[in-house]
């Protein structure tokens, strides 16, 4: 089996991702199971030319007579040197004038094309344009089937059906799109950066859907796309990129904030409840956040106010909380908020109760106390001796001498007699 390899459209070169590339077909890119898988391998190719009218078989106990369309049905069994022969088989069915022959051969070709895709795309492109309804049908469920499997292949194929008047084959191309947009990012970002330049306003929305599911994939030019659909005349479009902000904001968080710049102040009230989520996803200490949050508590949502306001605790300091409170309070009617902006404007720990005031007391130092100092304390003072007492009350009462009389002696007293 050759592997096949996706190429830009643009420039031919092959695709780079960054996952592993799986070594073959997924398991479930088979063809289903059915009666036709009991047809023996030498008989396949004589049923599915018309060789042979009847192949009878056993298939779930029970006897069977398949014809050419089981025959069809058998071509992706055919391996080896008899695949250029089943491939020949298959273009003569899906060219064959019985819309049966084309419908069996629509359901084999995504399996025979992995093997031999050698003209067989050319044959889808036309049967999308078959003028049988049931063939229409089953070239488009095909087309979903192989365009992740070979973007290159189906590159113009999907291009034009997503631009065709029916709905339903217009729907029918971007599911196509949403399945390659899982497999190769990069295929489905060129698709696009082609519908939202389109004209039709429907073309651009169904474009800008698909931007939620490749928010996790980093990619420059899918942060343009982003950029360049919020940024749309129309508000559906607006809506579409805006989805992507959330998941954007979990995967590139720096470009989401960019995003976020846009998205904050734009007119619309759904565009604006998307960046509210994707914003509470972001570290509101970034300095372009801080910034973008000062903004919002002027932002004239109340939604957007409110969230913005509860969020100046986390970036300010409680000074600059009360102050910007009372900036916001001069211009503030809703109720609502300016309840909430007279809370952050009080200091409780100078205008709040009591109890309020005492959480915001040091608590008093933890005191160690030694258990010998602890025992000394707990004991009672020590009680005077009765009999020293007794001995100091029989003792004259004995004045001590001044320090006059000290130095002078004891005619001290007589001369200031003398003196008077």
């Amino acid at each position: 089996m050759r592997d096949y390899i996706a190429r830009d459209p643009k420039t031919g070169r092959p695709l780079k991702t960054r996952r592993r590339r799986s070594t073959g077909p997924n398991l479930a890119y088979q063809s289903g199971e059915g009666p036709w898988d009991s047809i023996p391998l030498a008989n396949i190719l004589p049923l599915a030319n018309g060789d042979v009218n009847v192949e009878p078989v056993i298939w779930a106990d029970r006897e069977r007579l398949l014809r050419r369309v089981d025959g069809i049905r058998a071509l992706p069994r055919i391996r080896g040197r008899d695949q250029n022969l089943a491939h020949a088989a298959l273009k003569a069915a899906l060219g064959d004038l019985d819309p049966r022959y084309r419908i069996a051969g629509l359901a084999s070709l995504p399996y025979c094309a992995l093997q031999v895709p050698d003209s067989l795309f050319e044959h889808l492109h036309e049967l999308l344009e078959d003028v049988d309804a049931e063939v229409r049908e089953a070239a488009q469920t095909c087309l979903v089937i192989v365009a992740p499997v070979f973007p290159s292949a189906t590159e113009e194929t999907l291009r034009r059906q997503m631009r065709v008047t029916q709905k339903g084959r217009r729907r029918n191309g971007f599911t196509a799109l949403r399945k390659v947009a899982g497999a190769w990012p990069e295929v489905a970002e060129l698709h696009i950066d082609e519908l939202i330049r389109e004209e039709d306003i429907e073309l651009r929305t169904e474009g800008a859907a698909l931007l939620s599911k490749l928010a996790r994939h980093k990619s420059a030019s899918l942060w343009d796309l982003i950029g360049w659909c919020l940024q749309d005349e129309a508000v559906t479009v607006r809506r579409n990129a805006a989805r992507a902000l959330v998941p954007l904001a979990e995967h590139a968080p720096r470009v989401a904030q960019i995003a976020l710049e846009i998205a904050f102040f734009d007119e619309d009230d759904k565009v604006r409840n998307f960046a509210l989520k994707a914003s509470q996803k972001l570290d509101p200490n970034s300095f372009r956040m801080q910034r973008l949050i000062l903004d919002g508590t002027r932002h004239s949502d109340r939604a957007i106010r409110i969230s913005c306001i509860k969020t100046l605790p986390i970036i300010l300091v409680e000074a600059e909380v009360r102050i910007q409170a009372a900036d916001l309070m001069l211009q503030e009617t809703d109720k609502e908020i300016r309840a909430l902006l007279q809370e952050l404007m009080t200091d409780e720990s100078l205008e709040g109760t009591e109890e309020q005031k005492n959480r915001f007391l040091a608590p008093a130092p933890k005191v160690e106390v030694d258990e010998g100092s602890l025992s000394e304390l707990s004991a009672p003072p020590p009680q005077p001796d009765p009999i020293d007492q007794t001995n100091a009350a029989k003792k004259p009462d004995q004045r001590q001498p001044s320090q006059d009389e000290l130095y002078y002696g004891d005619d001290f007293d007589d001369e200031m007699d003398d003196l008077v």
